[in-house]
């Protein structure tokens, strides 16, 4: 964990045990503060040929630690590369982003109490980037480590003071300290096993989130769905022994006539596939079906902390998918809750059936103007677009393109897959209204799959996002680390805080 503000003091006046400054791929400085000089002047006279011996070239995410003693006291100067400067807004960011991640890397290894890192003049708006770089410091902190038997130490506690005199960049770090933090919260949800984790176990988390800040919640289990119909949450939910849970949070805007979004996250607990059973080594890694439930909860956090003019709504199915003599077999059909009949092709295509009676419930009560549910939803996304974008689906090109700009200027990057009437046709059924699992035929399983999510989407502007490839073991991205990444938080967070209808 680490605590993230802003200082006005000079740079060197800052009490600290590590000092990080930012270098380009031409070893000078990035800060325009003059602070390799002082360094030299002062500690190592020769720092660049150090730099040059030691192969250190200010790539970016690289980094090299010197350390001298400063009025008896030792101190670290962190130098991480931000490689090549002047490409775009967006890139320079993310630039920053891993740079920063570097120097919180080395403040762990370390166990430096505090680090003084001078925010640097880029393209980016000082608020933009100061609220983009303390949500980087946290997600660069987290690690799960609550299960090893070993891990005696307390967890990492540090503090990162951002040295800058712009007025709008305390309460955007104040920001970023709550999106931050939630982000962590949910990647601690996803990292916890499902015998922990259980539907029951979510939910309480849910529960206590919306008794913190006084929102308006409502879980129920089987016996409501029945009432309600929701036949396709329910052909999940029978196999398990663990009780399933349908959780909606509200928040409610101070002003009247405000616009509602609602967003809506797959939680399978743990995926086994059901009847159609996975391959063990495809089990691996399925307590993370549950990532899309865990960032709408924490979305829902941060929106509490910074009550946009918005209404939100937050629905998330938990399920856990598992095999039995209760469980849904291939061939049945259910009855979703809009009356939609659906033929289950496959029963390892679950999370768009929970989901499906997800967006016909919060539409049928809600109203939303926007709708978008997200979710670690099918292996062909990974295989599309790998582990750095996610897909989005969505009949409203204005939607994708506001959401692919967003995503870029968070990193929570996404890309827009094609969702056009040629593709609809493969969920097509024999013997009901539809079918669950998209033919062969057509491939393209990402967007047949939002193809029939569309099924259950009567009026509202709507959007699916599918983060089978960015919820968990991203590599290469420094700040996000083993294990869950948070995906999609930072992306709905900005669209909630950003809409205007």
């Amino acid at each position: 964990m680490i605590n993230v503000s802003q200082t006005q003091q000079p740079f060197w006046n800052n009490q600290a045990d590590g000092y990080v400054i930012f270098i380009k791929d031409d070893l000078t400085s990035l800060d325009g503060q003059n602070l390799l000089n002082d360094i030299e002047q002062k500690h190592y006279p020769h720092l660049k040929k150090i730099f040059t011996h030691h192969q250190f070239k200010g790539n970016c995410g690289q980094s090299f630690v010197l350390s001298a003693m400063d009025n008896d006291q030792l101190i670290h100067f962190i130098f991480v590369g931000v490689g090549k400067v002047n490409r775009s807004s967006t890139q320079e960011v993310e630039m920053l982003r891993r740079a920063l991640a570097e120097a919180i890397r080395q403040q762990k290894k370390l166990t430096l109490k505090t680090l003084v890192a001078s925010l640097p003049e880029f393209t980016a708006a000082p608020y933009d980037l100061a609220k983009q770089l303390t949500i980087a410091a946290h997600m660069a902190s987290y690690e799960c480590s609550k299960f090893k038997s070993d891990k005696k130490e307390a967890p990492f506690e540090g503090s990162l003071l951002f040295v800058t005199d712009e007025k709008t960049c305390a309460p955007a770090i104040a920001d970023g300290n709550i999106i931050g933090q939630a982000i962590n919260m949910a990647r601690d949800w996803a990292d916890t096993p499902g015998n922990i984790l259980t539907p029951t176990e979510l939910s309480l988390h849910a529960a206590t989130l919306a008794q913190k800040h006084n929102l308006k919640h409502t879980i129920f289990g089987r016996d409501k769905a029945i009432e309600l119909g929701m036949g396709a949450f329910l052909a999940v939910d029978a196999g398990s022994d663990q009780d399933g849970k349908f959780v909606v949070l509200e928040y409610k805007a101070q002003e009247k006539d405000a616009p509602t979004i609602a967003l809506c996250g797959k939680g399978v607990t743990f995926d086994s596939g059901g009847i159609s059973l996975k391959p063990s080594n495809s089990m691996t890694g399925m307590k993370f079906d549950m990532s899309g439930a865990a960032a709408v909860i924490a979305v829902m956090d941060i929106i509490a902390h910074l009550k946009p003019a918005v209404n939100v709504i937050c629905a998330a199915p938990m399920v856990e998918n598992m095999p039995s003599g209760k469980a849904a077999r291939q061939d049945d059909v259910v009855t979703a809750m809009n009356g939609k009949t659906i033929e289950i092709k496959n029963t390892d295509a679950e999370g768009r059936l929970i989901l499906a009676d997800a967006l016909c419930y919060v539409e049928k009560n809600y109203h939303p103007d926007i709708m978008i549910d997200i979710a670690t939803l099918t292996g062909a996304c990974a295989y599309a677009l790998g582990h750095f974008y996610s897909a989005v689906i969505t009949p409203d090109k204005e939607l994708a393109t506001t959401l692919e700009a967003i995503g870029a200027a968070t990193g929570d990057r996404v890309w827009e897959l094609p969702f056009d009437d040629d593709f609809k046709a493969s969920n097509k059924s024999d013997i009901a209204d539809v079918s669950n699992s998209g033919s062969p035929a057509y491939l393209a399983g990402t967007i047949t799959a939002g193809c029939f999510l569309h099924n259950f989407v009567d009026k509202a502007r709507w959007a699916h996002l599918d983060i089978a490839g960015t919820a968990h073991d991203v590599p290469a991205i420094n700040y996000v680390g083993k294990g869950s990444t948070g995906a999609g938080i930072r992306l709905l967070t900005e669209f909630i805080l950003a809409y205007k209808k």
